[in-house]
């Protein structure tokens, strides 16, 4: 009983707020983070849980483009003590290689930012795979042992249609202090 009511306490916490005209705003007050999304995306659950929250935004128009968050708890405090943006972009991309169906994978970029105190990398990259070619920007910030994740993805033939709305999400999201 406990963590379904953790999960439901979680849940109610999750608010819309509105943003710019033909953006959403999504925030969970709870564990601290917003972002915003296009308006035209809509909220789609993963049909497993394996994170301590998870949200996805999909296109409506473009098969494969989304927004999604991942929270999960960790043992460090901040995100350059796990290494430099280029390190981890290459972690992620070697985890990405080791994925099954994945046949390459490759960093396009990284970049680093702070903003009200928390560190912040971008991490572009594109993979080849048997579930098709994809590219992914994910933004990735350490705050209260927690790691935030937000990844954009696109079919890299569907990219620069949806670039600016996947740019856009990436550069909303921020953790709050909770």
């Amino acid at each position: 009983i406990g963590k379904a009511a953790g999960l439901a306490f979680i849940l109610s916490s999750a608010e819309y707020v509105s943003a710019a005209d033909g953006e959403k705003s999504y925030e969970n007050s709870k564990l601290g983070y917003q972002l915003s999304y296009p308006a035209d995306w809509k909220e789609s659950k993963k049909p497993v849980k394996t994170h301590l929250d998870e949200i996805q935004f999909k296109s409506g128009t473009n098969r494969g483009s989304e927004l999604g968050v991942s929270v999960d708890p960790i043992k460090i405090d901040s995100l350059p003590s796990f290494g430099t943006p280029d390190e981890v972009g290459k972690r992620v991309v070697s985890v990405e290689k080791a994925k099954d169906g994945v046949s390459s994978a490759k960093l396009i970029g990284t970049s680093k930012e702070e903003v009200d105190g928390i560190v912040y990398y971008t991490l572009e990259y594109e993979s080849e795979s048997s579930r098709g070619n994809k590219h992914f920007i994910a933004k990735v910030a350490v705050a209260n042992r927690k790691l935030y994740v937000l990844t954009g993805q696109a079919k890299i033939d569907k990219y620069e249609q949806d670039k600016e709305n996947l740019k856009q999400g990436i550069a909303s999201f921020r953790v709050v202090a909770v």
